[in-house]
């Protein structure tokens, strides 16, 4: 693929996919399909493509975006930038964190960023693969979701893994499943060599494989990206919904793109029980608002719109918590009040110094001729900056085992088992060679340590603004809402300026730029408060659970079923019952993966 060309992805517009709305519903087989999906993000690219493989069925894919696949879509370091012109993202502010104030005392508002094309997030995010603990998802099982131990879940990481590092590994996936994984090796940056030796001077020694239900508690590792051969971007829209494979299923796959989901539509039976029968949308332009299509669902319809979007589209659906439906004027289907509630996200502190401009992602800025060479590197031989992901490595590490000097204590091995979560880590610290903060910092070369908190005990939520689809939701992101999150954060920050400080020990000329002013506790927590930012990873807004929990109540059961609605269910980041210690795309694509096998089993043992 070469710059500025096209794609000719095979899609259809809406009134395409639909019938114009009236009342009464149309009932003949007019627009009518056996699965319709809304949202054809990470978990809809690849539900997609697992529900279309059988010959006797038809899948429509309902996206609010439309196609990025130009060359700038798939160069890893272009595509990551969600600020740049034309970025395929939906963005706004959160509502104010009481918690985050500015220096002159401020609630601080933090952008929320969703990817809104096929793909999703995965196509502007920084493309880890990570798959998290395995104390994570064992976790999930004791909280009563049947099924979602790592035993359990390890084949479906596998199954959609093509994974080029660790060949050896039976616990990695390999040729022939689609989508590809391998370890960015490329040492762009002078300052990733320094940093490694820092991370072993506080006792952080190299991981092998992060995503090896074996990796400790502890360690520096080279991420797995979801790159191609030829360096790529390759998330889960590239793997599982090339164009070749949907134009071959073009009877049974039938992909809608700038297509706004307004709401879903229920029948009720004599006995009271709830069914939805199809979904309303639009078109997404704003310009053509008010012509609305119907498809209808002989089987299911399965919301996979994100932590952000899934529950925003219940609540406009009447499925939410009452006194929200009806402050909004929206009827009330089910009374669901773990609906938008237990939102979380991974939690960032960024660590600011100035660093040469010549290791920096800033050169890029100050030289065109950077610029250019860069660009021929990357043409030719697929290396250099555009390929970078960001971070080339990574430090995870339990707080707990940091002693007053930012030091590694282990006294017992034990101790560095992930199989339970009360052992896996809670601080990653990510070195990036730019500016991550809010400030504006010209001509200077820039290094951060993001000091990033993985396991949150804080709770944020997703609330209707008002009844309008159109509108964004108001998210709340809960941050430093239960303050036992600082204890993490402090002991984080510590250490990363101790690995600075060994840094510029050995040498490395880095200059603090914005940086905490001492370390004691009232200093820190100032500095948290000031600089705190989010990473994106929403989770948990329809979280998986008992039917009944009044303390934390569920959304979807153990099937990804909606409780108490019939053939509805949510597929996505937002089914995670508590949210999981690494980058959430490759947990993502598992919950799609679990999801088709469920709903094909569903329908092969008969049952309804």
């Amino acid at each position: 693929m070469w710059p500025f060309s096209s794609n000719n992805f095979p899609t259809l517009a809406p009134e395409q996919a639909g019938v114009p709305f009236a009342q009464p519903l149309p009932t003949s087989n007019e627009a009518t399909y056996d699965y319709i999906l809304v949202g054809g993000g990470t978990a809809g690219s690849c539900l997609a493509s697992r529900l279309s493989e059988g010959p006797n069925v038809t899948v429509l894919l309902l996206e609010r975006g439309g196609v990025a696949d130009s060359w700038a879509d798939r160069v890893p370091l272009i595509s990551s930038n969600p600020y740049r012109a034309g970025a395929p993202v939906g963005r706004w502010w959160s509502q104010p964190l009481p918690k985050s104030r500015s220096a002159e005392g401020r609630s601080r508002s933090l952008e929320v960023v969703c990817g809104e094309t096929l793909g999703g997030t995965s196509a502007i995010n920084s493309t880890f693969y990570t798959r998290g603990p395995a104390g994570d998802y064992n976790r999930w099982q004791e909280l009563g979701n049947e099924g979602w131990g790592y035993a359990d879940l390890e084949p479906y990481f596998a199954k959609s893994e093509n994974a080029h590092s660790h060949p050896e590994s039976r616990y990695r996936g390999k040729t022939g499943s689609p989508w590809h994984n391998r370890t960015y090796h490329n040492n762009v940056y002078k300052h990733t060599q320094h940093v490694i030796r820092a991370a072993e001077r506080t006792g952080i020694t190299a991981m092998e494989d992060l995503n090896s239900p074996m990796a400790p508690a502890v360690g520096y590792v080279r991420h797995d990206v979801s790159q191609d051969p030829k360096a790529r971007r390759h998330g889960p829209f590239h793997a599982f919904l090339p164009p070749a494979l949907v134009r071959a299923r073009t009877s049974r796959l039938k992909i809608c793109t700038n297509a706004l989901a307004t709401r879903l539509e229920f029948a009720s039976d004599e006995s009271g029980n709830i069914r939805v029968v199809g979904v309303h949308f639009e078109v997404t332009d704003y310009r053509y608002a008010g012509r609305s299509f119907f498809a209808r669902a002989r089987r299911e319809v399965i919301v996979c719109s994100g932590a952000v979007g899934s529950p925003q589209l219940l609540q406009l659906s009447g499925l939410g918590p009452r006194d929200l439906l009806e402050a909004k004027g929206i009827p009330v289907v089910r009374d669901m009040p773990g609906v938008g509630s237990f939102l979380q996200d991974h939690v960032a502190v960024p660590l600011t110094f100035e660093a040469p401009m010549n290791d920096s992602l800033h050169e890029l800025e100050a030289s065109p001729l950077k610029v250019i060479r860069e660009l021929a590197t990357y043409i030719v031989s697929g290396g250099g900056l555009l390929s970078y992901p960001f971070q080339a490595v990574t430090l995870y590490v339990p707080s707990r085992l940091l002693d007053k000097d930012s030091t590694i204590s282990v006294a017992d091995k034990k101790t560095l088992d992930t199989g339970e979560l009360a052992t896996c880590p809670d601080l990653e610290i990510m070195p990036a060679a730019n500016n991550c903060t809010d400030h504006d910092i010209p001509g200077k070369g820039m290094f951060t340590f993001i000091v990033g908190l993985i396991r949150p005990k804080s709770f944020g939520s997703v609330r209707l603004a008002t009844s309008n689809p159109r509108a964004r939701p108001e998210v709340d992101l809960g941050f430093l809402t239960n303050s036992d999150d600082l204890i993490p954060l402090r002991k984080g920050i510590k250490l990363g300026m101790r690995l600075a400080k060994d840094m510029r020990d050995q040498g490395y000329p880095l200059k603090n730029l914005i940086v905490p002013e001492s370390t004691d506790d009232s200093s820190l927590d100032a500095f948290i408060s000031q600089n705190i930012r989010t990473c994106y990873h929403y989770t948990s807004t329809c979280r998986m659970g008992q039917a009944g929990d009044s303390e934390h109540p569920a959304v979807v059961d153990s099937e990804l079923r909606v409780h108490g609605v019939q053939g509805l269910r949510v597929c996505d980041a937002s089914v995670f019952p508590e949210i999981i210690g690494g980058h959430t795309m490759a947990p993502v694509v598992m919950v799609a993966e679990k999801c088709a096998d469920l709903i094909k089993n569903t329908y092969r043992t008969g049952a309804a």
